[in-house]
Parts: C-alpha cells; structure tokens; sequence
C-alpha cells in the first residue's frame, strides 16, 4: 500500500511534469529559478477544487492566491512558495495536510537593451540562447551615418555588472568569438566615434563636433562651423591638438585665416588632424556672449577631462 506522504510526493511531481511540458525546454530549470513580475503562475491544491487557479506574478512581485489574498511570490523558488501556501492554508483554512502543487505556467518575457549609435535603439525582446548579433538585428544594425565605434562597443551583464569589450567589426567580419550569449537585463552599447572628430567652439554658428576627413582644411572647418560676420575673430583662430603619447596635454596653434582669404600668408589655411579643438575668439568688447562662449569652450574641455591651457616646462 502506498503510503500518505508518498502518494503526496507523487501528485506533486505529476502535476509538475505535466506543467513543465508545456514550456519551452530552452527555459531555466524550474528547480532554480526564481519568480518575477509577469511570470504566470498555477496554483493547486489536491481535491480541493476551489483553490485551484492560475495567477500573475504582479510587478510588486505578489500574487493574489484563492482564500488567502496577497502572498509574496517574487524572489521565491516554486518549492518556496509552496511551503509557504501549505503552511497559510492549514493556518487560515485549517485543511489537513494539504497537497500543494505551483508550476510556472508562462514565464515573463527577457528583455535586452541596445544603447548608442545603432538603428533603432531601446529595449527589445529576446529568447534564451539569443545572442549579440540577434540583438543587433533587432537594433536595425549599427547607425549609417559613419558615427558608430565599432571598435569599442560593450556588452553589460546584468547579473554580474561584468562590462564585455566587443569589436562588433571583427563580429560583423566573422569573428564567432565575439558573438556572447545575451541574458534577460543585459544592455549592448555602441558609442560614438570621436577619434576622427574635430571639435569647433567659440564664437561660430554651430558649435560641437564635426566629421574629419583626410587633408581637411580649417577654413573648412570654420566653413562647416558658420562665421559670424563681425563677431568671429578669424585672426586669432587658436587649435588645440592632443600631443602624441600625451592625451592630456595639447599643442596650441594660432592661426590668421584673414591672412589665407586675402592671400598675404596660404599656410595659415592649416591641415587638421583629427582630435583636434578649434576655438574661434570673439572681436567685440567682453559682454556675456563672450562669457557665454568661454564657458562653453572649458565646459568641452571638462567633458573629456583634459586642460589645455597647463604650464609645460
């Protein structure tokens, strides 16, 4: 004869095995995993027919279980949460030796995000065993406007807080090696490209970064820019470029482009490199404009965390 606390054991397992094949076998063991917002639940309680019911894990993480009401369910294991309903219906309910069954019916949907200079960014749904290339794709792929740093892109674990290097070129090329598992939480960024960028600041119409191209020129920079008639000071143009080995500290260049467009001097018409920061002074009386535009200059320093106007020996 089979004995109370076996056939007990037996119901739970039946019950649970016939729940768990109708969930995708790719899913998280049901022995480990914990329940959270959106999870879908089904409670049952052996002939007792009135309890049996399926639920939403809510997004406080409580469920709402038949005769008890609010029960925490998120953060718990399946065999947690059972434990904890046997124990509030022999409390409340006074049944005796209650046999209760909870199996995940549906779990929550994974979510991953993709941030930065890619198609189409945000948050976006995705499949155990997905992974950074199928999250890309979501993405509508890296942006096509040349700004993209493929070189540097990262992938941030969510569980761990671990910030994964990726060359998404070298992904993109072949490199299966790159290609990382994304779990539910994880954030793939792609910044922007700012080695081949010149920054222009001052007393110009656009201030901010423009795109370097080979050989390019400072009056295309200034060009690009846009002067303001009487108020850029093309005279004292003054160029600020990282020295080599030492990315903090910079080579001031001063340039007369009044002296390249009337033709005394053509090589102050310099060659950029990219890195460069161009600053165009103002040619009026100090008002707040020009304060305006100082500040705006050392506020572009500060975001890159560097002083170019140090003492050297």
């Amino acid at each position: 004869m089979i004995k109370f606390t076996q056939m007990k054991r037996l119901l739970t397992i039946l019950i649970g095995v016939t729940a768990i094949a109708a969930v995708a076998p790719s899913q998280i063991s049901t022995e480990t995993y914990r329940l959270q917002p959106e999870d879908v639940i089904t409670i049952q309680v052996y002939r007792v027919q009135e309890i049996n019911a399926v639920v939403p894990v809510g997004p406080d993480g409580n469920i709402s279980a038949p005769f008890l009401g609010v029960i925490k369910a998120g953060g718990k294991t399946i065999k947690e949460l059972e434990a904890d309903l046997t124990a509030a219906y022999v409390d409340r309910l006074k049944l005796n030796e209650p046999i209760v069954s909870v199996t995940i019916r549906e779990y929550r949907r994974l979510k991953a995000s993709v941030n930065g200079f890619v198609g189409r960014p945000g948050i976006y749904d995705i499949r155990p065993n997905d992974r950074v290339l199928d999250l890309l794709s979501a993405a509508s792929g890296t942006s096509t406007d040349g700004r993209a740093d493929l070189s540097k892109a990262y992938l941030i674990k969510k569980s761990s807080g671990e910030r994964i290097p990726i060359d998404l070129r070298a992904l993109l090329s072949g490199d299966a090696s790159q290609n990382y598992l994304v779990e539910d939480g994880d954030l793939l960024q792609v910044p922007e490209e700012t080695d081949s960028r010149i920054v222009v600041a001052g007393r110009v119409r656009q201030e901010g970064p423009v795109t370097y191209r080979e050989q390019m020129k400072l009056s295309e920079i200034i060009a690009t820019a846009g002067k303001i008639e009487r108020r850029s000071r093309l005279s004292k143009i003054q160029v600020f470029r990282p020295l080599p080995g030492r990315p903090s500290d910079f080579l001031v260049i001063e340039a007369n482009l009044i002296d390249f467009e009337s033709g005394k001097d053509p090589a102050q018409n310099i060659i950029m490199k990219p890195g460069d920061l161009v600053y165009v002074p103002d040619s009026g009386n100090v008002d707040f404009e020009i304060i305006n535009s100082i500040a705006n200059v050392f506020f572009i320093f500060d975001r890159i965390g560097v002083n170019p106007f140090r003492v050297r020996d």
